[in-house]
């Protein structure tokens, strides 16, 4: 199999991850009045799908090599449908939260497993660009998992939509299986050598990317989380409020096509990444601007998000050079994993917390600061040389 179709199927398996955030947010009124859940009880199941990432994502990026990368997405397709599965016999809270657990699993061994294999698989000339590409599989995946599973369920129940999971998990998982063994037919002798991952280091220039990625999503997420409260408060439809919603977590598409561009000027990368966040920094405080039509909240909202996504692209971009060495990419994909895990499940609660204790304005003026301190960590990291993967100075992570 050729390059691109790989890389496809592999963006396709973040996709389908990334739908099951997209699923609950569809089908939690219908789980919270058949099993009896408040709000906040749903809101956990949502958000449990990023806590194996923030609690295990340098751990999977450290040893996910030894048992191979595509197998172990293959068992990642596994994961989500079994937790599926086990989601739609669920009768109470514990098997559903096992079954979120189960799904949070493989979410987190997909986030490390596929930009490893897409930036391997990707011609040198032409990775920068399939990087920025699996920079849009969170927000492609959750307005399809948004869009399908509300279908499904309208069709039958919520029970019968995981199905949906089961089938499409099951289906790639085959796909990845059948692709690992020919790879194994083709190429059956492994490399001389002992696995490199238990010797992996990190260097300066990694640690403040991810860094930087981990405060830009506590911002961003947190401002996705709550915009269709804000909406509805400053007088949007719900309906409506939750398109708008949509709309800005699908501007990190078009920002990737911006950031694949941009990524043919390497000299300008840098300035690029901090112009992003200052940018969308300087935005939040409009988003945020409660009293303001709502028209214009959500404007400011979509472009914030399409500013911001630009520095998403660009990091995901440079994963592959900051890393130092292909040995060192799924260590970094896994750090970047879980600060970026660590973001989106802080996020929320932060923002919210600042609401309620001193209003939208200071939440606003929260991401501005926000911004400023990841585009300051962006900055550095692009002045730091590279590490490399044999500098004996420095002490593995």
């Amino acid at each position: 199999m050729t390059a691109w179709p790989r890389i496809f199927v592999y963006y396709l398996c973040g996709v389908f991850a990334a739908a099951q955030l997209g699923k609950l947010a569809a089908l939690a009124p219908l789980i919270s009045r058949d099993l009896h859940l408040g709000l906040a009880a749903m809101a956990a199941l949502t958000s449990l799908l990023e806590v194996s990432g923030a609690l295990l994502g340098g751990a999977a990026g450290r040893h996910l090599p030894r048992f191979g990368l595509q197998r172990g997405l293959a068992f990642a397709m596994l994961a989500l449908a079994l937790g599926a599965g086990g989601a739609a016999l669920a009768q109470g809270v514990p098997l559903v939260t096992v079954a979120r657990l189960c799904e949070s699993l493989g979410y987190l061994v997909t986030v490390v497993a596929a930009p490893v294999l897409i930036a391997t698989a990707a011609p040198p000339q032409r990775q920068a660009a399939a990087m920025t590409l699996w920079s849009t599989f969170v927000p492609v995946g959750m307005a399809f998992g948004a869009f399908a599973y509300a279908q499904a369920a309208g069709l039958s129940n919520w029970r019968w939509a995981q199905g949906l999971s089961v089938a499409v998990g099951l289906a790639l998982a085959a796909g990845l299986l059948a692709m690992q063994a020919h790879t194994e037919r083709a190429a059956p002798q492994p490399p001389a050598g002992p696995t490199p991952a238990l010797r992996q280091r990190t260097g300066a220039p990694l640690w403040l990317l991810v860094a930087s990625f981990g405060v830009y999503a506590l911002a961003e997420v947190g401002l996705l989380a709550l915009m269709p409260s804000l909406l509805t408060r400053a007088g949007l439809p719900l309906a409506e409020a939750g398109a708008w919603t949509a709309a800005a977590a699908l501007a990190n598409v078009p920002a990737s096509v911006i950031g694949a561009r941009l990524t043919r000027r390497p000299g300008f990368v840098p300035r690029a990444l901090v112009l992003s966040l200052l940018v969308s920094g300087a935005l939040y405080p409009l988003a945020f601007a409660f009293g303001a039509p709502p028209v214009q909240l959500a404007v400011a909202a979509v472009l914030t998000n399409l500013a911001s996504g630009v520095f998403a692209s660009l990091v995901f971009a440079l994963l592959p050079r900051v890393a130092g060495s292909p040995d060192r990419l799924s260590l970094a994909s896994g750090r970047l994993t879980q600060f970026g895990a660590s973001g989106a499940l802080l996020g929320p609660p932060l923002i919210g917390s600042i609401v309620e204790r001193a209003g939208w304005q200071a939440a606003g003026a929260t991401c501005l600061a926000l911004s400023a301190v990841a585009a300051g960590l962006a900055w550095f990291s692009s002045r730091r040389p590279s590490a490399t993967a044999d500098s004996s100075a420095r002490q593995p992570c």
